[in-house]
């Protein structure tokens, strides 16, 4: 099982430990991650207040064995919920751990924000999250594409390699995609820019990057929509929108980049891409849908913080 623990069923439900556990809660050092067994190393694992008091970590230990690690951090571009993610011992799953855990990781909380994970639908993790009584902030829709699909879409002569605008207009289209996309449902925080930003330029394909510049209407530098091609991915990572929400023949702007971008990977003989997207998104989801995607649905789930579990009177 990968992050976060399954819940409890059969004869134990989703109730509290077993009667005879005995773990202990404790910061999470190095020299256990060090040590991290192998289901451990399946979530992100760092050092207790590695960055600052909203990342924190925890594991459990029964015995001189760890049976539970947890982790919870806030993201430094938009910082509206906590990211959480939970493992637990094979041995030790559904008799409670991963619901103890969460209680321990909801009482380190920095602010008062819900937790937030994402998976697809049928993952362990996401049937647990539910369990928590999450609920779905946002939906990805199959993201496997055929390069061979894109003759189902046209050319725009608006559209150009990236290769060919200066670099602050694409970082700048970069932002403002990514900020009137995620507006609704986690919006971004104040210098959200320069931490979405700081490795672009080493993962960008700039080359099979596309985007489509409006002559005299200046719209996050000029760029008003792009697809962005990523070169950290194999098959490559494909995104695609407009820079603004309104912004005119934003659908057919966004086709045209797709079907460069797709043209370029084809040369080069690439067969396959996968397409990071939202189902909200107005101009990418009727192109994608064109695609013949294939694939998993995928989810982003809020989930509520968890009350401190009662302790016994001594």
């Amino acid at each position: 099982m990968t992050g976060v623990a399954v819940p409890g069923r059969g004869r134990l439900g989703r109730g509290a430990l077993c009667e005879g556990d005995r773990v202990d809660f404790r910061p999470l050092t190095q020299d256990a991650i060090d040590a991290a067994p192998e289901w451990m190393r399946e979530i992100p694992l760092r050092p207790d207040r590695w960055r600052d008091a909203h990342t924190r970590s925890v594991v459990g230990i029964e015995g001189e064995d760890a049976v539970a690690a947890g982790i919870l951090w806030t993201s430094r571009v938009h910082g509206d919920r906590y990211w959480f993610e939970i493992a637990v011992a094979p041995y030790r799953r559904r008799r409670g751990l991963g619901r103890e855990m969460s209680a321990r990781l909801s009482a380190l909380r920095g602010d008062d924000l819900a937790f937030m994970t994402r998976g697809y639908v049928d993952d362990d993790r996401m049937a647990f999250a539910r369990a928590l009584a999450a609920r779905t902030i946002q939906v990805v829709p199959p993201a496997d594409i055929a390069v061979a699909s894109r003759t189902a879409l046209r050319h725009h002569p608006a559209v150009r390699s990236a290769a060919d605008v200066e670099w602050l207009q694409i970082a700048e289209a970069n932002a403002a995609v990514y900020a009137w996309t995620h507006a609704a449902w986690s919006p971004v925080g104040p210098q959200f820019a320069e931490a979405l930003n700081e490795d672009l330029a080493d993962e960008l394909d700039r080359d099979a990057t596309s985007v489509a510049v409006v002559a005299g209407r200046v719209v996050a530098g000029r760029v008003v929509a792009n697809c962005m091609v990523y070169l950290d991915e194999s098959p490559p990572v494909v995104t695609a929108e407009t820079t603004a929400a309104d912004t005119p023949d934003g659908e057919r702007l966004v086709e045209g980049c797709v079907r460069r971008s797709l043209d370029v990977l084809a040369a080069r003989g690439e067969t396959d891409v996968v397409f990071d997207g939202h189902v909200s998104d107005p101009h990418f989801l009727p192109v994608w849908t064109r695609l013949g995607p294939t694939g998993r649905w995928f989810h982003l789930v809020e989930v509520p913080a968890v009350p401190a579990p009662a302790r016994p009177r001594s």
